[in-house]
């Protein structure tokens, strides 16, 4: 569970820097750098998350 968690954060983190950052080099509009952000932090937070989950099965894997 934790390492899908982290797998799907660090998709939304790839999404946030291909769509609002790469996708819009050069255009004068740049208000889905502000727009995307929530897709980030929820990124970063199930990055976080989904690693502290994987790291505390895997301890407990190793006590049983």
């Amino acid at each position: 569970m934790g390492s899908l968690m982290a797998f799907t954060g660090a998709a939304c983190v790839v999404m946030y820097i291909l769509e609002a950052i790469v996708a819009r080099i050069g255009q004068p509009d740049q208000s889905l750098l502000f727009w995307y952000l929530p897709i980030l932090f929820m990124g970063m937070i199930g990055m976080v998350l989904g690693l502290g989950a994987g790291a505390r099965g895997a301890q407990r894997l190793r006590k049983d």
